[in-house]
């Protein structure tokens, strides 16, 4: 294994947790700025109802491809962090091989599955024949999906920069596709087609960066060595994590992909179109959500794995941060919101207004909480986490379809603020506990 990250200064906990998310915050600070772009253009070019279909084709492969996500990057940062600290190279390698025939195996079921029941689910959100047609030929796309693998790689070597550096290519690729397609007036299938061109790419960018990273941190196999027949039986309590951020996974989709799916079933696909316009502006918080996750999870898992007081003053601090930062934007969001969505894609999409304003207030609330997820998941309590999810998950399904049938779009942004209270006020008191307990 190379030696570079030993030639790094020490750092501070919190100081290495800024110094990484700057890294991640980077590249999607310019991913951001493009994805909006090409959404605004988007919105523009067709108009609330095929922007609505645009959406709802995306948001059903997504559903899908969610359904089968077991989350392999935090298994391989959970299992990883203990034998690469010790330089331990074949039980890392043999963790990498299982979890690579975990991750094919579920990018090629999602993407049968998806062309399979498409013909069904079309119909149901207000598609014709050609616009099921899409939505068949789009689910292809999944098969280029399989890369948690690599992002668990990248992110137990410490390689934030380029896991930066990946999120801005598919944005980029994406505005300037749209952006043709936008110039030179392009029907509904251009659309379609040059979001999976780029879906693809970026995916399969990441994938290759992964790769790349384990063939330069991992030392040649020796002549007795080898990987292939790895198992699961070598590493205890692997299934069960996995099978865990599985259903962590679904419980975190429901308030993304399910949400937009159900609007088009129970509104419209123009009211789906509205739906997902706001959760795109306010996904700088939801995306910097996750971002937060993958940078503080390694330093949390590192700290309590060796003892150190760091743990709490990480995982409370940033929570802290992260919703002042947040509501920064929620601010802005309820005074200027309609000048914004009337200047950037269109009267006719003022009325997302008041939704937007609440799905940033979720996503603040969820910012909030991403430390401490991160936090419970390193002291070993994944399964009491995906049981508060699952509550909230339940709660937001409840919700969201009683307060969207009663008051239309609003209900939604209702229903997402209701689901992201629960998770981080019990996470509170299961972190609190433990660290009473172990003091």
């Amino acid at each position: 294994m190379t030696d570079s990250g030993d030639s790094k200064p020490l750092q501070t906990p919190m100081r290495r947790v800024f110094g990484n998310l700057w890294l991640l915050v980077r590249g999607r600070g310019a991913a951001a700025v493009m994805a909006l772009g090409a959404t605004a253009l988007m919105a523009r070019a067709l108009g609330p109802t095929e922007f609505g279909l645009v959406v709802l084709i995306q948001a059903y492969s997504l559903l899908l491809r969610g359904l089968l996500n077991f989350q392999l990057f935090e298994a391989i940062v959970r299992y990883g962090v203990p034998a690469h600290d010790s330089n331990d190279q074949r039980t890392l390698r043999r963790l990498i091989h299982v979890c690579r025939r975990v991750d094919l195996g579920a990018c090629i079921t999602a993407t049968v599955v998806a062309v399979v029941v498409a013909p069904l689910a079309g119909p149901s959100m207000g598609m014709d024949q050609h616009q099921v047609s899409l939505l068949i030929a789009y689910s292809f796309v999944l098969l280029a999906t399989g890369n948690g693998t690599a992002i668990g790689i990248l992110r137990l070597f410490d390689r934030f920069d380029l896991l930066g550096l990946q999120m801005a290519v598919g944005p980029i690729l994406r505005f300037i596709g749209v952006g043709f397609a936008w110039w030179l007036d392009g029907s509904l299938w251009i659309f379609v087609a040059i979001l999976a061109f780029t879906y693809v790419t970026e995916n399969i960018y990441l994938s290759w960066l992964g790769l790349r990273e384990y063939r330069q941190q991992m030392a040649p196999l020796t002549p007795t060595e080898t990987y292939r027949d790895a198992t699961f039986g070598e590493f205890p309590g692997l299934r069960q994590f996995l099978w865990i951020t599985y259903w962590q996974s679904n419980m975190d989709m429901v308030p993304k992909h399910i949400a937009t799916v159900l609007t088009g079933y129970l509104l419209g696909p123009a009211e789906a179109g509205l739906l997902r316009l706001a959760r795109e502006l306010s996904s700088p918080l939801a995306k910097g959500a996750v971002l937060v996750r993958q940078v503080v999870y390694l330093d949390l898992t590192r700290s309590w794995h060796h003892g150190t007081g760091a743990f709490s003053h990480v995982a409370f601090r940033t929570a802290i941060y992260g919703g002042a930062f947040g509501m920064v934007f929620v601010l802005a969001a309820y005074f200027f919101g309609a000048e914004l969505l009337s200047t950037l894609v269109g009267k006719e999409y003022v009325a997302a207004a008041a939704v937007l304003s609440l799905m940033l207030l979720a996503a603040t609330i969820d910012l909030a909480a991403q430390s401490l997820r991160s936090a419970a998941y390193a002291i070993g309590h994944a399964g009491k986490v995906l049981r508060m999810y699952a509550i909230s998950a339940v709660a937001y399904v409840i919700s969201f379809i009683g307060l969207t049938t009663w008051l239309g779009l609003i209900g939604a942004g209702l229903a997402a603020c209701i689901a992201a209270s629960i998770p981080i006020f019990a996470m509170v008191v299961l972190i609190r506990q433990n660290l009473t307990k172990s003091q």
